[in-house]
C-alpha cells in the first residue's frame, strides 16, 4: 500500500455540486460525489462512496490544488508555475470523462504566495506574507495564457488573524481565527476594485471548536468537515461532516441560516494530512555539538534530497551547512497511538553535527526536498559542547509541541474534556517545518518558530552572541549549564522567547536558581511560565494536564509567572492587537539613548499585526521597585512592558509582556533602540 489509512489524502479540492477532488499520497487522484450534497443525506455517494482514479500519480507534486465547478483545475509547482487542467465529466454518476488535451499547460509563474484559495467562477484570491489579499481571474480558454486586466489588485489587508481560509462561489470567503467561529465575508468586485459586503466586516457563522482543521466549501454554502475524533489517545479522523448555511451569499442582511443544525456525518475513510507526501522528525529535538541526530522520513516519492541548513544565527535566509545528498524514499505506516508514542518511523539517515564557526549553537533544520522541489523542514536546536556566550536563549520547544496539529491533534484538541494529554516529539511539526515560500512569511500569524527567528536573526545582525537550548534541556540538565558567573558558569541572561508557556517543575527550578545568584530574565514574550508539564519516561513525549484533564496552572499551586517574570497572563485581551506607549524614560536603564518621550508610541508595524497582541501579560498586584517602561493600548488592557530591578543579588527582569513582540523587532527601529539598551544592560 503506497499510502496509510490513518493518513490518505494531500487535500480535498471542491469541485463543485458534490464533487470532490481528493489528492492521495501517492500522488494518484481521485474523484469522488456526494449526490445529496445539498441535503446532506448521509449515504448517498457515486459508485456507492468509492472513489474513480482519474490521475495515476504525480498529484503529489504540487504546492496547491484548487478548482472551479465546470471541471477546471489549477494546481501549483513548489516553483511558483501555475498549470492547467480541466478534467471533462460525461457521467455524473460514475465520475467517467477524460481530460482537455491542453492540461498542464502553464498558464501563471511566480505564484508564490503563502497561501491562495478559491477557483470558483476562475477567480483566485492570493494572500502575501503581510496580509495583502489580491484578486486574479483567469480569463483565458484551454490553458491559454490570458488574466482580467487587473488581476493582481489588492483587495483586502491583514488576513493574518485567520489561519484558514477557503472560498465559495460568488465572493464568499470563510475563514477561522484562533479559538473563535466560522466567521463569513464577500468580496462584491468583479474587476478588482475595493468592494465588500457588510464593509468588509466578518460576520460570525458557526462555533469551532480551538484548532479544527480540514474545512472546505462546495458551493452554495455547503461545507464540509473532517470531524476530529475524541477517543484518549485520538484515533485516525476519518469523518465527513456535512454543514450547509442557507443564505451563503447574503448572512449580512437575512441572518445565519444553518440547515440541520449541528451538521451530519456523510462520509468516512477521508483522512487527511498535507505533508504525507513528505515528512520526517528527529529523534531528538536538541543536540550537542559532536554528536550524530537520527532523521526519520517517510514519503511517496521514489527519492529526495537532505541538506542541512542552518536558521540561526542568520541574519537572513537560512545558511546551507551541509550539501544536499540524494537519498532513496521509503513509505513508512504509522505505529498505534501515534499522537502519543510517537510515528515509529526507522531512522532513514543521521545528521553529523559539527562545531566550531560553521556548527554555532542555533537552530537548525535538515530541508528534505522531493525532485520537484517540495520540501519539508525537520528543526532541531545545536546546543554548545560548553557554553560559549554570555547569553543564553531557550527555544520553546514545548510550546511547538503543544500546538503542533500533526495528524489533526495537539494539547487542545476538541472533545477531550477530562483527560490528560500525552503529546510525541517524535513526529512532525507543522508549526516548524514550513517550505521554502514560508521562509519569509507563513502569511499567518505566528507565535512559533517563525517569531522565534525573527528575533533571533536580528539578534545576529546585531553582533549579539547567544547560545541556543530547547526546553527539554532546561529540564534534563539545566542546573549544569545555566549558571551565573557566581556559581562558576557562564551565562549573564537567559532569553524567553515569543511564547514560552510550558515549563516542568525542574526547569522552573532552575531559571529560579538562576534569578537568584544574580542572573538576568530578559522575557519577550507573551504567556510564558503558565503550564506545568512532565515528560514521558523515555523523554520523547511531553505530558499535558492533571490526571483529571484540568490544567495545571502554576499560578493555582502558588507558583505564579510574576514571581519570576513580574508579569502574569491576561486573558480578557486574547486576540487584540495594539502598539505601545511609552510610560516612563527616567526610571530604567533602557530608555536613555533611544530618543523616546513618555507618550511616544512604538510598536505600531508587526508582522502579527501589532506589537502588543493575541496573548499579553500585566501585573497581578504591585511588585516592589518595578518601573512600568510603557504599555500597550489594547482597549481591554494591554501588554505591561516591565522592568523588576535587582533586589538582593537577585537578577534584574526586562519583561515585554506580549506574544507579538518579537515579530516587530525587524522593523520598529525604536524597538530595536530599546532592545540593543536591553542586550548591552545584560552583559554588562
Amino acid at each position: 500500500m503506497a499510502y496509510d489509512p490513518q493518513q490518505r489524502f494531500l487535500n480535498l479540492v471542491p469541485g463543485g455540486n458534490g464533487i470532490i477532488y481528493a489528492i492521495q499520497a501517492d500522488g494518484k487522484l481521485y474523484w469522488y460525489r456526494h449526490t445529496n450534497w445539498s441535503t446532506g443525506a448521509p449515504a448517498s455517494w457515486a459508485n456507492s462512496g468509492s472513489g474513480r482514479v482519474i490521475g495515476n500519480g504525480g498529484w503529489q507534486k504540487f504546492r496547491f490544488v484548487l478548482a472551479a465547478a465546470d471541471g477546471q483545475i489549477f494546481a501549483c509547482m513548489p516553483n511558483g508555475d501555475l498549470l492547467w487542467y480541466r478534467y471533462i465529466l460525461s457521467n455524473s454518476t460514475t465520475g467517467a470523462g477524460g481530460w482537455h488535451s491542453a492540461s498542464g499547460t502553464r498558464i501563471g509563474t511566480q505564484w508564490n504566495f503563502p497561501r491562495v484559495i478559491g477557483g470558483w467562477n476562475n477567480v483566485l484570491y492570493a494572500q502575501e506574507g503581510n496580509g495583502d489579499l489580491r484578486w486574479y481571474k483567469y480569463t483565458g480558454t484551454n490553458g491559454s495564457f490570458k488574466w482580467a486586466a487587473n488581476s493582481g489588485a489588492k483587495i483586502g489587508a491583514q488576513w493574518q488573524p485567520y489561519t484558514q481560509l477557503f472560498a465559495d462561489p460568488n465572493g464568499v470567503i470563510y475563514g477561522t481565527r484562533h479559538g473563535s467561529s466560522l466567521s463569513w465575508f464577500r468580496y462584491l468586485g468583479t474587476d478588482g476594485s475595493f468592494k465588500w459586503a457588510n464593509g468588509g466586516e466578518a460576520v460570525d457563522t458557526m462555533l469551532l471548536g480551538p484548532f479544527e482543521r480540514g474545512l472546505f466549501s462546495n458551493g452554495s454554502g455547503t461545507i464540509y468537515k473532517i470531524q476530529t475524533s475524541t477517543a484518549n489517545p485520538p484515533g485516525a479522523d476519518t469523518r465527513l461532516q456535512w454543514y450547509r448555511l442557507l443564505n451563503s451569499e447574503t448572512v449580512n442582511t437575512s441572518g445565519v441560516q444553518w440547515a440541520n443544525g449541528s451538521g451530519s456525518a456523510v462520509g468516512s475513510g477521508f483522512t487527511r494530512e498535507e505533508c504525507a507526501a513528505l515528512q520526517g522528525y528527529p529523534t531528538s529535538l536538541s543536540a550537542r555539538q559532536g554528536t550524530s541526530l537520527g532523521i526519520h522520513v517517510s514519503t511517496t516519492f521514489p527519492s529526495y534530497t537532505s541538506s542541512t541548513i542552518r536558521l540561526a544565527p542568520a541574519t537572513g535566509a537560512p545558511v546551507v551547512v551541509t550539501q544536499p545528498t540524494s537519498r532513496t524514499g521509503q513509505f513508512k505506516m504509522l505505529q498505534s497511538g501515534y499522537h502519543s508514542a510517537g510515528c515509529g518511523w526507522s531512522q532513514s539517515f543521521s545528521v553529523a553535527v559539527g562545531t566550531g564557526s560553521s556548527w554555532p549553537s542555533g537552530v537548525y533544520a535538515s530541508q528534505l526536498k522531493s525532485t520537484h522541489g517540495k520540501e519539508h523542514n525537520v528543526m532541531f536546536v545545536v546546543r554548545p559542547t560548553t557554553p560559549q556566550r554570555q547569553i543564553a536563549v531557550l527555544v520553546p520547544t514545548n510550546t511547538y509541541t503543544a500546538y503542533n496539529f500533526w495528524g489533526g491533534h495537539n494539547q487542545y484538541t476538541s472533545g477531550q474534556g477530562g483527560a490528560q494529554r500525552t503529546v510525541s516529539m517524535q513526529r512532525p511539526n507543522m508549526g516548524t517545518s514550513w517550505d521554502n515560500v514560508y521562509r519569509t512569511a507563513p502569511g499567518i500569524i505566528d507565535h512559533l518558530l517563525h517569531s522565534d527567528l525573527q528575533l533571533m536573526r536580528w539578534m545576529t545582525s546585531k553582533s549579539i552572541g547567544y547560545d541556543c537550548y530547547a526546553d527539554t534541556d532546561l529540564h534534563a540538565t539545566g542546573s549544569s549549564w545555566l549558571r551565573t558567573p557566581a556559581q562558576g558558569g557562564n551565562y549573564k541572561a537567559l532569553v524567553l522567547t515569543s511564547h514560552p508557556e510550558y515549563f516542568s517543575q525542574t526547569a522552573r527550578d532552575n531559571v529560579v536558581a538562576f534569578q537568584n545568584n544574580g542572573g538576568r530574565v530578559i522575557y519577550l514574550g507573551g504567556n510564558g511560565i503558565y503550564e506545568r508539564v512532565k515528560y514521558t519516561a523515555d523523554g520523547h513525549g511531553v505530558v499535558f494536564r492533571r490526571a483529571d484533564g484540568s490544567r495545571d496552572v502554576y499560578a493555582d499551586s502558588g507558583q505564579s509567572e510574576a514571581q519570576i517574570l513580574g508579569v502574569s497572563h491576561y486573558q480578557p485581551t486574547y486576540m487584540s492587537f495594539s502598539p505601545y506607549q511609552v510610560r516612563d524614560t527616567g526610571n530604567n536603564p533602557f530608555t536613555p539613548g533611544t530618543g523616546m518621550s513618555v507618550g511616544d508610541i512604538f510598536g505600531t508595524a508587526s508582522y502579527n499585526i501589532a506589537a502588543s497582541g493575541w496573548e499579553v501579560d500585566r501585573r497581578p498586584a504591585a511588585v516592589p521597585g518595578s518601573v512600568l517602561v510603557a504599555e500597550g493600548l489594547n482597549k481591554t488592557g494591554g501588554a505591561e512592558m516591565l522592568y523588576v530591578p535587582p533586589v538582593a543579588g537577585k537578577g534584574w527582569v526586562f519583561s515585554a509582556g506580549s506574544l507579538t513582540l518579537t515579530a516587530s523587532v525587524p522593523t520598529d527601529t525604536a524597538l530595536q533602540k530599546l532592545l540593543q539598551n536591553v542586550f548591552t544592560q545584560a552583559v554588562a
